[in-house]
């Protein structure tokens, strides 16, 4: 069964949104889906460090997200990928953390391509390789909008305050969307008939894999 569905895209970029109406739909298929949001979210240590996000150096922030993430993989993904007719909608995974970083290394004139790491992780077993990522990217002027009026978090106040580095690292996850993957999906989720065709896809693609 390939039910590792990833939703990829900076905040205010429709991901939640599309998990909770695919959520519904999913259930028509007689298949159960779990929303799993990313990392920051369930650990102890995640939860921690999600108090000073935007705060910490990005080079500390790396440690703590890919940490984060591999305990989330190892106690939260891999077992719920074990139960048969379960499909998990993933709200980001490591393509979130690595654009954000490769955007800040632009943003501050220094390297931080860290593309190679997730690879790593993967090959290893730390991390598990999405059978569909679904990358959410509506116009850029509608992700500003929807962050003008979105809560108070230290990521949304740096997005905030730092109009260009948003704007590359809206750049860099739409550079990121056009790699050669097996199976990926790109949804402009300001759009209803584009919201419509995407989750007729991804349904399609579920139940393609699981006749």
């Amino acid at each position: 069964m390939n039910n590792f569905i990833v939703f990829e895209g900076i905040c205010c970029s429709g991901k939640t949104t599309l998990c909770e109406m695919l959520n519904k739909k999913i259930l028509d298929l007689n298949l159960n889906a779990v929303y799993n949001h990313g990392a920051m979210t369930y650990t102890d240590l995640g939860k921690e460090f999600k108090k000073v996000l935007g705060i910490k150096d990005n080079p500390i922030t790396v440690s703590y997200f890919l940490t984060d993430l591999i305990i989330n993989t190892q106690e939260v993904i891999k077992p719920l990928l074990k139960e048969s007719n379960t499909i998990l909608l993933q709200d980001r995974y490591y393509d979130a953390i690595t654009t954000y970083i490769s955007a800040y290394g632009k943003y501050s004139n220094n390297d931080y391509n860290i593309y190679d790491i997730p690879k790593a992780l993967v090959d290893k077993g730390f991390f598990v390789k999405p059978s569909l990522k679904v990358f959410c990217i509506p116009p850029f002027e509608i992700i500003k909008e929807r962050m003008e009026k979105s809560k108070v978090s230290p990521v949304h106040d740096f997005y905030r305050k730092n109009p260009k580095f948003h704007k590359l690292v809206y750049e860099e996850l739409i550079e990121k969307s056009k790699e050669n993957y097996s199976n990926k999906l790109i949804v402009d989720t300001s759009s209803n008939d584009s919201i419509k065709e995407g989750i007729d896809y991804i349904l399609k693609f579920i139940s393609s894999k699981n006749d």
